[in-house]
């Protein structure tokens, strides 16, 4: 059985993903099958429970990704974390969904969002390695990132056929990477 906090915020993500964050708490205590005053004492406001359905989710993302071995190719290093993540994002579409709108509407807070950031030390690492490499087109670590993100997202969105999956990171592998100086080719 699953704690009352978990609970909670389960019932958010399927009543966000349905109508929205403008759900109110009492739907959302109610959907959860506990009172509004139970909702309250996990979470004391409706921007704390925001906070921690985004943290709670970036934290599970995270940890899909896990740890990859730094000794690896780096595009091995990226296709391993491009594959847990999209993994991650089509084992559960609702709460994908959820979490990419608190995240580009601003309703997680500040706090939330880097707390959440925190975890990502694996992918973070793999881009600073990249970025040491010399392997990455001239653009700032974050619009890369953001890149990288949004090729995800079209991949879901697509409703992309499977076998399509490493075609597609073949893709996004070449629009953040330099290309190979041709036999000839002067710098």
């Amino acid at each position: 059985m699953k704690h009352r906090p978990e609970q909670i915020l389960d019932a958010a993500i399927t009543l966000f993903d349905a109508d929205g964050v403008g759900v109110s708490t009492a739907n959302v205590a109610k959907a959860a099958g506990v009172s509004n005053g139970t909702l309250f004492n996990y979470f004391p406001s409706k921007q704390d429970l925001l906070d921690a359905l985004y943290t709670r989710t970036k934290t599970e993302l995270a940890e899909a990704i896990g740890d990859v071995d730094p000794g690896l190719p780096i595009r091995d290093q990226v296709h391993l974390v491009w594959s847990r993540w999209l993994n991650w994002m089509l084992d559960d579409l609702a709460r994908n969904r959820v979490v990419r709108l608190l995240h580009q509407s601003g309703l997680a807070s500040a706090d939330a969002v880097d707390e959440a950031l925190a975890g990502f030390a694996v992918p973070r690492r793999i881009l600073e390695d990249a970025e040491a490499q010399g392997v990455l087109i001239d653009l700032p670590a974050e619009y890369l990132s953001a890149l990288v993100q949004q090729q995800l997202e079209l991949v879901v969105e697509a409703q992309l056929d499977p076998a399509l999956h490493d075609t597609a990171f073949d893709a996004m592998w070449k629009s953040i990477t330099r290309a190979p100086l041709s036999q000839g080719a002067t710098p």
